[in-house]
């Protein structure tokens, strides 16, 4: 009887040590319910962005007070358009070639934002074999081409060096919050904030710093961010300081998943 006992004691353990272990992985690792549908910003740069989602939970559109950007989507192919509520007219469409993983090859920006006429632009998009974007080309014609090239440390980019005809333009150096998951997979430091993927996997974590230098060793600008996150470590507040002011603060609002 008496090993009888011992064996149900260990039995009890073992089974609450695994309840425990369950809970905690629960935890740390939740189901997120709800996604990103909107975001108020004050300060410099303030405005109200609302996305627009299809059934799927794509985003197919953004919009602002100034702007409506709409994204189309089909089996190899995107048209992105963005309509200026202040010219009343589009003043960019970028068609684009998606491989078979969604990701962009390459595409065609008309840009029409000065009022001297249109430039086109001719993008081109490699990936490592982690599907993590490693370069963008941007030509100009005869203004000239761009080439920025990210590195990444750990899935998050640590690095973006713009390099203009063959010239140091500028460089970021971007730090993270290892312990904030970035769970809405927007970047606003890639083409069209990575919408839905559109240029491979997104860095994993939450920005805490980014720094510009010019090709010069000129300081361009530095921002921290803080965050304000709930219980499943989706943002709810986002603080910028530059130095110790604050330039501005973006509230971010949430929807039950479909």
């Amino acid at each position: 009887m008496k090993w009888l006992l011992i064996a149900c004691g260990v039995v009890l353990s073992l089974t609450g040590y695994m309840a425990c272990m369950r809970s905690k992985v629960q935890r740390e690792n939740p189901v997120i319910q709800r996604s990103l549908v909107k975001w108020e910003s004050t300060g410099d740069s303030a405005s109200s962005t609302r996305l627009g989602k299809d059934s799927q939970g794509h985003i197919t559109s953004m919009e602002n007070n100034a702007e409506l950007n709409r994204f189309q989507f089909s089996t190899d192919s995107i048209l992105l358009t963005e309509y200026s509520k202040t010219n009343n007219r589009i003043v960019y469409a970028f068609k684009g070639r998606l491989d078979s993983a969604g990701r962009l090859t390459e595409g065609t920006a008309i840009v029409g934002y000065a009022d001297h006429g249109t430039d086109t632009v001719l993008h081109r998009f490699e990936y490592d074999d982690q599907g993590y974007l490693v370069k963008e080309y941007r030509d100009y014609g005869k203004a000239g081409i761009y080439i920025i090239i990210y590195q990444y440390e750990a899935g998050d980019a640590i690095r973006i060096s713009t390099w203009y005809n063959n010239e140091l333009y500028n460089t970021k150096e971007l730090e993270y919050y290892t312990g904030k998951n970035n769970l809405t997979g927007l970047e606003d430091f890639k083409f069209r904030k990575n919408i839905n993927h559109m240029v491979g996997n997104v860095s994993k974590h939450l920005v805490k710093k980014i720094t510009s230098v010019a090709g010069n060793g000129k300081l361009n600008y530095s921002f921290n961010f803080e965050y304000e996150t709930d219980d499943e470590g989706l943002p709810l507040k986002l603080i910028t300081r530059k130095g110790k002011k604050v330039s501005g603060v973006t509230t971010y609002f949430y929807a039950a998943k479909v």
